[in-house]
């Protein structure tokens, strides 16, 4: 699963990741704590949304 950065600077695994990067090694822990302080949300498949609607 993969999380976009929507606010801030995100440092992981040594790197920095900025608003509109993507982040796809994240960890089940860390990715909770990130999406509760509002700082990634997760990456919807676009694909999914469209055959959704």
């Amino acid at each position: 699963m993969a999380f976009i950065v929507v606010k801030g600077t995100v440092r992981h695994n040594g790197r920095s990741y900025v608003v509109g990067e993507e982040i796809a090694s994240l960890k089940k822990e860390e990715a909770e704590r990130l999406v509760s302080l509002n700082v990634v949300e997760e990456q919807k498949d676009k694909k999914k949304e469209a055959a959704d609607k």
